[in-house]
Formats: C-alpha cells, structure tokens, sequence
C-alpha cells in the first residue's frame, strides 16, 4: 500500500512522496527523521510502540517508545492520513496502532481516515474510530446518524458518480473457471497425493502442538493448486532442508522465493521423521515425472481462455492481467506465453517502484499479459486493460477483491470481467461452492448487495472451511452452517454501525468551493504573514486541475501565483504574482499584482472552474521561475539559499 500512495501522489499531484521505515529511510531513535522530510509515507507498524525486543529491559523499551512517539507526533505535520484505518481503532484502548492513532490525531489539524470498513468490530471499536476524529465520541457523545455525519462522508464504489452525475465505475462481472483434469491423469494423482501428504502431516503436526508445521502443510494445498511448477520446487526444498537440517536463517528465508508473508514465518521450523523423508521422496518423484509428461491444466485452460476472450473481444492484442500468489507459477506461466509468442511483463514483490513503473508502461504500451504477485500488484495501477485472471486463488475473500481492483478503478472505460480458476474436484472448488452459496442467502437476508460488508467481516473465517475440506470432506457442508452462523453472529455485533452509515446520504459530489476570494484577501493583508500563512495552506495547482475562471476588463490570459521558499521546512517563504498575456507579450509582475488587487475587490463568492491544460501549466511555470531569482535572494539573506522550492500555489484564467 505504501507504494501505492507513493506512485499516486506523483502521478496524480506530482509530489515526491518519501518511504520512512522498512525498506525506506531507516528511523532513528530520536524521530529526526520526521522533521528531515516534508512528504512521508509510511505503516503503522514501522512506528507503533515495541512490546519487545531481544536483550532490552522494560525501562529500555519505554524509553525507546517514547522517543519514537515523541519524533513522529511532535513533526508539526499539516495533514495526516491514514489508510485502512479500521486497523487503528483496537480492540482495546491500550493496543499500540490505537496509542499512535490517538497521539497523532491531537497533534495535526487535519486527520483524514480513509477505510471501506469503519464499523469493522464491537460498537466500543467503532466509537474509538470516531473518537480519532472528535475526541467528544470518546467523552460518551450519541453515536447516531447525525453526529457520525458530522465527521465521515460515505461514498459507495458501485454507485459513485463524477461532477455530472455519470457512474464513475462500470458493471463488471466474475465468473468462476472449473479446469478439468481429461488429459492430465498425472496431474490428478499428484493433486491427490500431495493433498493426502497435507491431510496427514497436518493432523500429525496438530497433533504435536506443532503450529508451523500444520501451516507449512496448508502451505502445500496451496501451491499444488497453484501449480506444477510451483508444488516440485517446494517439495524439492522441503526435501532438501529436511536432509540437511539447516539451522540458519538464511537457507529458511530462501525456500522457493515466497512473496507471501505467512510463508516466510514457517519456512523449515518444524521437526520431521524418516517417514517424512520417505514421503516426501515419493512426491518429488512423482512431481517430476508429471512436470515432465504432462501440460499443467491451468496452463492448457488459460491458452483456450485467451482464444475465446480474442474472439469475444474482437482484438487479438486483448491485455490480460493474471495473478498468481507464487513466483514459481509466475515464472512457469510466463515461459510458456514467451514460448507460444505472447508478449508478457511481471511484477513482484522484490521490484522497486520505478521497475514497477516500467513493468507497468511495458503492459501498456507492448506487452500483452502482465503475470503479477499479490505483493507485486501493490501500487500498479492498470485500469487501461480489463481483463484478470486469478490463476490461484487467496484464501482470503477481500484479496481477490484487491486484484479486480487493479482494473477496476476510476478511469476505466468499459466492464470489467474477472475469470477465477478452480481445479476441478479440488478443496478449492468445494470450498468456492460453499462459500458462494452461504455468501447469497446472507445477501439476500440483508436486502441489498452488501458483499464488500460481508466480504470483510468473512477474511479470518474462511481458512475453517478449507481445513475441513482437507481433513474431511464429507463435513464440508456442516462446516458451511457454522460458518454461516459465525458470519451472522459477527455482521449482527456492527448492525447498528451499518445502520447509522446506511442513513449518511450518498449525493452527487459538488465542486470544492473556490479557495480564491478567501486567499486574495489574505494576499492583500500585509499583517501577521497572513500571506504566507495562506500559501502554505494552499494545494499546489497541477495540470488538468480545476482552475477559477473570471472575467476582468481589459485582461486576457493567465494570472499565476507562485509561493517561492528555502528547502528547509521552517524557512522564510514568500508569494509574488505575475500575468501571462495571452497575446504574446511579456510576463507582468506589476499587472500580476494589480489584477490581485481586482480580484479582491470583487469580493468573488462563485467562479466558474476550467482544468489547467498541462503546456499552460509548464509556461505558468517558467514565468514565475524567471521572477523568483529577487525573491529568492530576499530569502537568502543577499544569496540563494539552498535547496529553493517554487509552485504554483493558485492559478486563474482571466477573460
């Protein structure tokens, strides 16, 4: 997600996000590094207060903690948002995402949560949710629809429209794949055989007490439903570690290239018998001598699949977005489209921002199947094709939601249609069967298509049905009433929540009121910095944006207001105006600077609003760069200072 926000805000604002944390700019006791950068992207569990940590005493931790919290919240940030913020609630108001929350939320004068979810948990999570944003939820104010209204706008993907009222999502449809095994009866014994593996070594783990091991068999059904590729090299691995009995991390943390994080925690921790060895022998021979006999059935049905979406299509170049939980599979599926001549790109969870921005500009522009990861699929955004394809499916519902939301986003012209593959006869397609049924009386019970309430509420409910699917199929559809019943148990503790938001009317977004009669008049006040102050709470005018429209006598082009300052964040700053004829003349500062004067005189209370085209933008901001040298030596103290920043902090046709 970190990467996502990264990406978008360039894209979309031009702004240079920086990554603090893991895999970013490392953090440092003392919370310096919050003040170093203007524009900070990170997780809450980078900076959430430590339980514990190897060789440090209580008073250590508390002490490590504070000047963590002390650095992040005492950062003067402007705004401060935070994603999936149904995670920050707690269950309790001592859990630490829920202390962080609370000490950043009284430290920023702007907090914005951003969630699909918000009523996620008991009434108690929910109030603690709203506390964040009014402290008097958490001092026993009314929960109802009027004082949530007061603090969230609700707004539904489905029936979301733009300024003029046209749907600013398409229908979509899915549709679930069953790829039979005729042709493939090697494929079908090593589906059985690693499932009995699974069944055994499972009950055998659970048996022990031994947690890892019963995961790492689950594991297994995983990646033969995924797979021939990717099942032969994790029992190869398996089998390896287990001869070698390797202690060291770094052989666990290479086993088959995992992206997922679960995998990672159980790579290898478990103990084995010679029976275990025995086993697994068989299956690896077994693996090898179907990965060398056979297609993979997956791979046979895609290749119809692509021919029958080409027809239905009409385009032979039809883009396709395929997701795959394993590098292994992602490898194998892109050899065999490279083989057959289909042009391919990938994504995974190793690739950096700019080769994700490649490998997605590669999809755009030349290639015509992306095979992406779930980690990889973080921050790309493809809603130039329409098309996925779960290869394997996730165990949890809400993540292949995630996947079709790659395609499935603002921008996107036609529907969408998302194909998921099942191995005939498989757990997985048991489990689908199941699920999906128990999913539609559940619907039908609350009246209107809830799914992404119910999807949400279902995540941590799932793996039970596909553990009982394994160990014991004939109890499949008893597992499925008890499932259901959970799932009501937990939808009716949010009934309420789900209520008051359900009251919170959807309406036509309407433009943003015009930020201009409010900061010309600060402009033109000279006392308190009034200017400055203005222009730094002023958003940044990018290309395309919605730009004020006024008509003045005797102008005619663009009035453009720059806010130049010093890099640092508590530098001096300063704003100057120019005028942009559209005649071709000269740049005016001085008529940049009367017309401000027109401007607030008007007192203007409603503009009319036109996007700022991107070679407008470009000039505008050559203009101002021409007349900032002056002011930036007045910052400079009589030099340039180091690091200057200059944008366009307002930008208005004049006609």
């Amino acid at each position: 997600m970190q990467l996502q926000w990264v990406a978008e805000m360039k894209e979309k604002f031009g702004l240079d996000f920086v990554r603090i944390g893991p895999e970013g700019v490392p953090i440092d006791a003392s919370g310096a590094v919050w003040r170093a950068f203007d524009l900070a992207v990170t997780s809450v569990d980078a900076i959430k207060p430590l339980r514990r940590r190897v060789g440090w005493n209580q008073q250590q931790l508390e002490a490590h903690n504070a000047a963590r919290a002390r650095g992040v919240s005492a950062a003067d940030w402007d705004l401060v948002i935070i994603d999936e913020a149904h995670h920050v609630a707690g269950s309790r108001v001592d859990v630490a995402r829920h202390q962080l929350a609370l000490d950043l939320a009284a430290t920023t004068d702007h907090l914005l949560l951003l969630t699909a979810t918000p009523h996620s948990g008991k009434s108690e999570s929910f109030r603690r949710f709203l506390g964040l944003l009014d402290p008097g939820f958490q001092d026993g104010r009314d929960i109802n629809a009027s004082t949530v209204a007061a603090v969230v706008a609700r707004s539904d993907k489905r029936t979301a429209v733009d300024h003029a009222g046209q749907p600013l999502f398409h229908p979509r449809t899915t549709q679930l794949e069953i790829v039979p095994w005729h042709d493939h009866p090697l494929h079908r014994e090593l589906y059985d055989a690693v499932t009995d593996y699974v069944r055994e070594g499972y009950l055998s783990a659970r048996a022990a007490g031994d947690t890892a091991r019963s995961f790492l068999m689950l594991l297994f059904q995983r990646l033969v439903a995924s797979s021939t590729a990717a099942i032969v090299a994790a029992l190869e691995r398996r089998l390896e570690t287990l001869r070698r009995a390797p202690e060291s991390e770094s052989d666990q943390l290479a086993w088959d290239e995992l992206d997922d994080e679960e995998s990672i925690l159980l790579l290898e921790r478990s103990g084995a018998s010679f029976t275990d060895q025995t086993d697994l022998a068989r299956l690896v021979d077994l693996a090898r001598r179907t990965l060398s006999a056979e297609p993979d059935p997956k791979t046979a049905h895609f290749l119809r699949l692509l021919r029958a979406l080409q027809r239905d299509e009409q385009d032979p170049e039809v883009k396709i977005l395929v997701f795959t939980q394993f590098r292994a599979t992602q490898r194998a599926v892109v050899n065999v489209l490279e083989a057959q001549g289909v042009r391919t790109a990938t994504v995974d969870g190793t690739m950096g921002l700019a080769e994700r921005a490649e490998a997605q500009a590669a999809f755009r522009d030349k290639a015509q199947i992306l095979v992406s990861t779930d980690a990889g699929g973080e921050g790309v955004n493809l809603q130039f094709a329409h098309v996925v394809v779960n290869w394997d499916l996730p165990w949890t519902p809400t993540l292949v939601e995630q996947r079709i939301g790659r395609v499935d986003r603002i921008g996107q012209r036609v529907p969408v249609r998302a194909f998921s593959f099942a191995l005939e006869d498989s757990v997985d397609q048991r489990v689908l069967e199941v699920l999906e049924s128990k999913l539609a009386v559940i619907l039908r019970e609350l009246g209107v298509d809830k799914r992404g309430d119910v999807l949400a509420t279902v995540d941590g409910l799932t793996d039970s049905l596909y553990v009982t699917a394994i160990l014991n199929p004939e109890g499949l559809d008893e597992a499925g009433e008890a499932f259901a019943a959970a799932t009501r148990t937990e939808l009716q503790a949010t009934s309420g929540e789900r209520a008051i938001l359900g009251e919170i009317a959807i309406t036509a977004p309407k433009p943003a009121p015009s930020p201009v009669p409010g900061l010309i008049e600060r402009l033109n006040d000279e006392t308190d910095g009034a200017a400055n102050a203005a222009l730094r709470r002023t958003s940044v005018i990018v290309p395309g944006e919605p730009v004020p429209q006024v008509r003045l006598d005797g102008a005619r082009g663009w009035l453009a207001v720059a806010r130049v300052a010093q890099g640092d964040r508590d530098g001096a700053s300063a704003a100057f105006a120019v005028f942009v004829p559209d005649d071709g003349g000269r740049p005016d500062p001085r008529q940049g600077r009367i017309l401000l004067d027109s401007l607030a005189n008007k007192r203007i209370t409603s503009l009319d609003l036109i996007p700022i085209p991107a070679d407008v933008h470009a000039a505008l901001t050559r203009a101002l760069s021409d007349f900032s040298y002056q002011h930036l030596r007045e910052l400079g103290g009589g030099s340039l200072p180091r690091l200057p920043s200059l944008r366009i902090a307002l930008a208005v046709r004049c006609t």
